[in-house]
């Protein structure tokens, strides 16, 4: 009875970890990409660099830029909304934004002159978070991320079943063993290392969609699932009376906002313009554990305190703490790449997992599929290529389109995402064209080449480099392209563990494997 269950575990481990793992790779990587969103998309927009080596505007003078502007190109309609983000640690731009109709509007502020500067269209950072937990397909995307995130839990308990000497496995290596053995033990190393990780990122980014994923105990407490915000955050809102009336000095009411809060990281403004109007101060969500922003709000005439919001009940601490937990916005750059290298090592555990997978079958197909076994493989092998390499890939040359793109292209955010996901298919293409590991030895030189020769490519356009960030005290955007060059060093050191086995190697004999190992 134990050794059908352990034999069924392994089964459910073995098949369920192929067919989500190539979306969970994707996703993994891209998630990882995302915890530094501002960071990228601050990279992909070298027209918004600001030269450090001049005295850095206060907080004041960025409001007051922020405000002149939105008060001269802002609309000034009932519900509108403007937006100033000034620079911060995670925030390298003076930002305004404005939503017209549903439709938000991003301006970059040279923060010394106040001008608008001309930057290139992007989607940045924020279309690999948007992609990481909808796959850019909206609400379906969303539950088929879900979907996934259900079966990666499934599959961490299979794992843990399956494997019994986990803790043992955990110091084995055999590095030099045959290829087999020793992609099972990076495999299972990866595994036990990132378990609690995977856990609770996997669990945390189910919880953070209760609307999606818990609409009945929603509506079990509220007629209106509307009103679960409503009762955590208190709005200061006031409503529209269509009178026009000079707006205070937003600067001005900064001091105050900081004694409430602590530390200011934006502003929102209601009904800019208006008799209406209500000017809003959030302190951020990098302080704590819990996403919540505690904020402050002011008659946007008269500069009247209209309530403060630093207290929260129990219940949005815990929920929002998920949500914290999930996105490591707290703990600053130390938990930044803590999340970075935890969701790459993930990532190479589903890689590791789809490998292992194929090896153990492509000299000896297993009859799963009767004649059309190895057909099958074959394409299981392809599949497995563009999932890891393609993804991989993708998000390189989705970077390379940001700089090779005209600048002023009509629909020029949208070609860098058709570059993205056309990366896919090309990957796929070539997978069932060339032999598998030739496939793999290929896409891995394209990685290299397409991670090492960014700053080339930057150069060549007339674009800044890593030396040029270095000068202008860049310190954001030199994190990228640097990470960059190391992770193509890092592809790079696979390159002859695939050469080798395509020559054969005596380290490439079969050996045989534990129990564990036969799922």
């Amino acid at each position: 009875m134990k050794k059908t269950f352990s034999l069924s575990m392994a089964w459910l481990h073995a098949w369920f970890g192929l067919y989500l793992g190539w979306l969970l790779f994707a996703i993994f990587l891209t998630g990882s990409m995302a915890v530094f969103e501002h960071s990228i998309t601050h990279w992909m927009q070298p027209e918004a660099r600001v030269d450090h080596s001049l005295p850095m505007p206060s907080m004041q003078e960025q409001l007051d830029q922020g405000q002149a502007y939105l008060e001269q190109h802002a609309p000034r309609e009932k519900g509108s909304m403007w937006m100033i983000r000034p620079i911060s640690d995670n925030h390298p731009t003076l930002e305004v934004i404005w939503r017209k109709k549903g439709e938000a509007h991003e301006v970059v502020l040279d923060p010394h002159s106040g001008q608008a500067l001309k930057v290139r269209e992007t989607e940045g950072g924020e279309m690999l978070t948007h992609f990481h937990y909808t796959l850019l397909a909206d609400l379906t995307g969303t539950i088929i991320v879900g979907l996934a995130a259900v079966v990666m839990l499934v599959g961490l308990i299979s794992g843990v079943v399956i494997h019994k000497r986990i803790f043992k496995d955990f110091f084995t290596f055999r590095r030099q063993s045959s290829s087999q053995r020793s992609w099972l033990d990076a495999h299972n190393v990866a595994g036990v290392m990132m378990l609690p990780f995977l856990f609770m990122i996997t669990y945390t980014g189910l919880v953070m969609q209760p609307m999606v994923f818990l609409p009945l105990g929603i509506k079990a407490v509220y007629d209106n699932p509307r009103s679960l915000r409503a009762d955590a955050v208190q709005s200061f809102e006031r409503p529209y009376v269509a009178e026009e009336a000079p707006m205070i000095n937003i600067a001005t009411l900064l001091p105050k906002a900081q004694q409430a809060l602590g530390a200011v990281e934006w502003v929102v403004i209601q009904n800019g313009g208006d008799a209406s109007a209500v000017v809003e101060f959030f302190s951020g969500v990098g302080g704590r554990i819990s996403a919540v922003a505690d904020h402050a709000a002011f008659n946007g005439v008269t500069g009247e305190l209209l309530g403060v919001q630093t207290k929260w009940r129990d219940s949005a601490y815990v929920f929002r703490g998920f949500v914290g937990i999930h996105v490591a916005m707290f703990g600053g750059w130390v938990v930044s790449w803590l999340y970075f290298f935890a969701g790459l090592v993930s990532c190479g555990l589903i890689a590791t997992g789809l490998i292992l997978f194929t090896i153990k079958r492509r000299k000896r197909p297993e009859n799963e599929f009767g004649a059309a076994s190895a057909r099958v493989y074959r394409l299981i092998e392809a599949l497995n290529i563009a999932a890891v390499m393609g993804s991989i890939n993708a998000i390189l040359v989705y970077f390379w389109a940001n700089r090779l793109l005209p600048a002023d292209l009509d629909g020029r955010a949208g070609w860098e995402v058709r570059a993205f996901l056309l990366t896919w298919l090309v990957s796929l293409l070539h997978g069932l064209l060339r032999k598998p590991l030739a496939a793999w030895r290929d896409q891995l030189l394209l990685a290299v080449m397409l991670c090492c020769l960014l700053p080339l490519c930057a150069w060549l356009n007339g674009l800044p480099t890593l030396l040029e960030f270095w000068r202008l005290g860049d310190g954001i955007a030199f994190g990228v392209e640097a990470t960059m060059l190391v992770i193509g060093l890092l592809l790079a050191m696979a390159i002859p563990k695939v050469s080798n086995a395509m020559r054969g190697t005596p380290s490439t004999r079969k050996k045989s494997l534990p129990k564990e190992g036969r799922a």
